[in-house]
């Protein structure tokens, strides 16, 4: 699934089902008004806050996703001009890497100097920061240069920078398809980026972190899901249900690796230490066997 069409479909849900109450810091990363290109936004009344499982109340299906990365609580302001609205959204995680998943949602796009990364494509700007996900958006995509300015005036404002998860060290250093990554904590947040199952085959409910990207390292963009257990006896066993499952079907080991074919030509999978790596929609066996001996693991495989 297209990154940026999740995106679109579900921020609006989220404002049009938020209902206010409470009180959070949130609100004090919020400026009072911003502007850009003779345009200036002011705050069009108080700030909505949802924390808890109180999002379930107004994101319905799209809630599974936030707890899978830790939601804790978010805040939603709208601002006015009198050349449109703005909606800014700042989204609490319990730690820094799940903030960063959060943005990994959508970065096909511009990437300012905002936050630690930022993306900004027709209206919406995206960034990341400590343990804090934020959008701002309008309709108008004339604004522009004020949610550039309001973007910048939160990310001062959110004291501290977060650590990016640690399972991005065994990213490849080249041949990644840009702004094709997703850091994901659950089977809800891979689906939404690349439907592999119905059903829990990574084990990835027990704890389990995850990347998955396109990788091109010859002429046919393949893709990689890389998962990391809490240690090798974990990943023995998620590596055997997801051999057992027929994801990849008329599989066979050679040196190591389990390769056979999948629903769009061949696959293939790995095991090295505590990760577990799939390479899939390779157009030949030999495809895949190239990609994943070509792919940086920590150590020996087998």
């Amino acid at each position: 699934m297209n990154k940026r069409w999740w995106v679109t479909i579900l921020l609006p849900i989220l404002i049009l089902g938020c209902s206010g109450g409470g009180s959070s810091g949130l609100q004090g990363f919020l400026p009072s008004s911003a502007k850009a290109q003779g345009i200036k936004i002011k705050k069009d009344g108080e700030a909505r806050i949802y924390e808890g499982k109180k999002l379930f109340d107004y994101m319905d299906g799209g809630a599974e996703l936030y707890y899978e990365y830790g939601f804790e609580q978010g805040c939603v302001q709208r601002y006015k001009a009198k050349q449109g609205e703005v909606t800014a959204e700042i989204y609490q995680m319990d730690t820094s890497a799940h903030a960063y998943g959060v943005y990994t949602f959508d970065t096909q796009g511009e990437h300012p100097s905002i936050g630690q990364d930022a993306t900004y494509a027709r209206g919406l700007l995206s960034f990341w920061k400590g343990r804090y996900c934020v959008r701002a958006f309008s309709e108008n995509e004339k604004f522009k240069d004020i949610l550039l300015a309001l973007g910048q005036a939160i990310a001062k404002k959110i004291p501290q920078e977060g650590e990016r998860p640690a399972i991005l060290a065994f990213l490849p250093p080249q041949w990644v398809v840009e702004d094709s990554l997703l850091y994901f904590r659950g089977q809800i947040a891979l689906n939404n980026s690349y439907f592999l199952s119905h059903q829990d085959v990574l084990f990835l409910s027990k704890g389990a972190e995850g990347l998955t990207f396109q990788y091109k390292p010859e002429t046919q963009p393949l893709r990689v899901i890389m998962v990391r257990y809490a240690g090798r006896p974990q990943a023995l066993e998620a590596l055997k249900s997801f051999r057992a499952s027929a994801i990849i079907k008329q599989g066979s080991l050679n040196e190591g690796l389990f390769l056979g074919k999948s629903r769009k030509g061949y696959g293939g999978a790995v095991l090295s230490e505590d990760l577990v790596v799939l390479v899939l929609d390779g157009k030949t066996r030999e495809t895949v066997t190239r990609a994943l001996r070509s792919l940086p693991y920590r150590g020996r495989q087998g």
